[in-house]
């Protein structure tokens, strides 16, 4: 066995979930006992061993001959992980398969909740939408999976989740790309400082490197990013919302998101409190996004607000469904959060279901991160190593200060970290300073 072939081994064995956790959580004992030396180990010895180049050319020579073992690219499934982010993400998964075949079935399996904002995508040709899991996919999902894969009869299988890695999933001899193969070069990017690991990025990219060896792209506009399909419905609700908060649009209108899934990844409450306050100090409007995993973080606070900043503030409630929230975004200038679905889902592109509404686009987005690294999932228009949002106006990515941050924080939901230390300082007189000189740079006379 040479030695690329024997470290991809050992990679394929951590996907394994139980495997994950416990590793994992190893890893965050020695952090916390250690951090700022946990840190350095695993930043040294990790990445030269997880992005060598020996890997990384394997992995590609085995992808490239999956994909030139495809005979017709009639039939093309295309797998996200159940979470709602991920869904909207792999988008670019779809794009691609229809930049080189138009006229190719490509279908999409997603979670539930999600369909709303993909449904009227032109490059998904049937959507799926089945996935009911929480953190990990459930029964039904792999039976779903399984079920789908089977009854169509696919060409190739696109796999962005590497929780559908087991190939029983699958019919016997199914072609399958799986994109969790990309990890090591993701890596070495990290090594090098260069080329874009955005997952929206990659999730094009990544298959367009194998089609594009043996076929001609058909469709040659640049791909900037993913949309979101609104419908009409979707933009009256939001409409409705503002009106009836009495929220005018002419005056900025900023959203703080102050939720995600996981503690490692949500800004600590003294740093959302300072933000918030410095926000209502402005003649402006505020969205408050309410807590789903950190329950009544809204009212918690609201409640260190004085009742002149309160006055500016109005909670969106969760009676809001999921598509009206995208459409509300679009009318906010400024959007700002932890690294979590609804940052994806204000970086996305507004794009109407029926053609009959005009977004705008133009919302200043503002990931704010902690551990996890901000490359793969932060959106900043200014900086060569980030992917930007897709909007008309600039992104931007603020990476707290952390002793113990290190490549093992790039799996946030199989960390078990004590103490968290992910924001051990983030300045937010510089967020709030960006958000001025953007504000003062537009005109709401026209609004």
């Amino acid at each position: 066995m040479t030695a690329a072939r024997y470290i991809l081994k050992v990679f394929v064995v951590m996907l394994d979930n139980q495997f994950q956790m416990f590793l994992f959580h190893l890893t965050s004992l020695l952090t916390t006992w250690f951090p700022k030396t946990g840190a350095w180990f695993f930043n040294t010895f990790i990445p030269p061993i997880g992005g060598n180049k020996l890997l990384i050319r394997h992995i590609n020579r085995k992808n490239l001959k999956i994909v030139q073992s495809v005979k017709k690219f009639d039939r093309i499934l295309v797998i996200p992980d159940i979470h709602i982010g991920d869904a909207i993400l792999a988008q670019g998964g779809l794009k691609v398969f229809k930049d080189f075949f138009p006229d190719a079935r490509v279908d999409f399996i997603v979670k539930k909740a999600v369909a709303p904002l993909l449904e009227g995508n032109p490059n998904i040709s049937n959507l799926y939408p089945v996935f009911n899991g929480i953190v990990f996919p459930s029964e039904n999902d792999l039976e779903n999976v399984r079920h789908i894969a089977a009854e169509n009869n696919y060409d190739l299988c696109y796999n962005c989740s590497p929780f559908f890695e087991n190939e029983s999933l699958f019919p016997h001899g199914q072609k399958i790309l799986n994109y969790v193969t990309i990890a090591p070069q993701i890596i070495r990017n990290e090594i090098d400082q260069n080329n874009n690991s955005h997952i929206a990025f990659t999730c094009y990219d990544f298959a367009d490197r194998y089609l594009s060896t043996n076929h001609k792209i058909q469709r040659t506009e640049k791909y900037t990013g993913v949309p979101l399909t609104l419908s009409d419905k979707a933009v009256q609700d939001a409409e409705d919302f503002l009106t009836h908060s009495r929220i005018s649009p002419k005056k900025p209108i900023l959203f703080l998101n102050p939720d995600t899934a996981s503690i490692y990844t949500r800004m600590p409450h003294h740093d959302q409190v300072a933000i918030l306050k410095k926000l209502a100090s402005l003649d402006c409007s505020i969205l408050l996004g309410v807590g789903y995993t950190a329950k009544n973080i809204e009212n918690e606070l609201l409640e260190k607000m004085t009742d002149e900043e309160k006055s500016k503030i109005t909670i969106v409630p969760p009676t809001v469904s999921l598509d009206a929230y995208g459409a509300l975004i679009d009318f906010c200038d400024v959007f700002i959060s932890g690294d979590t679905g609804p940052l994806h889902l204000a970086a996305a592109r507004k794009v109407s279901k029926s053609g009959q509404h005009q977004f705008r686009n133009k919302t200043f987005v503002i990931s704010i991160f902690g551990a996890t690294p901000p490359r793969l999932s932060g959106y900043d228009s200014t900086n060569p190593l980030y992917f930007g949002a897709n909007q008309d106006v600039l992104s931007k990515t603020y990476v707290s200060e952390s002793p113990c941050r290190n490549i093992t924080c790039v799996n946030k939901m199989a960390k078990t970290c004590k103490k968290v230390r992910c924001y051990e300082f983030l300045n937010t007189d510089v967020i709030f300073s960006d958000i001025k000189t953007y504000l003062n740079s537009l005109s709401f006379s026209s609004n």
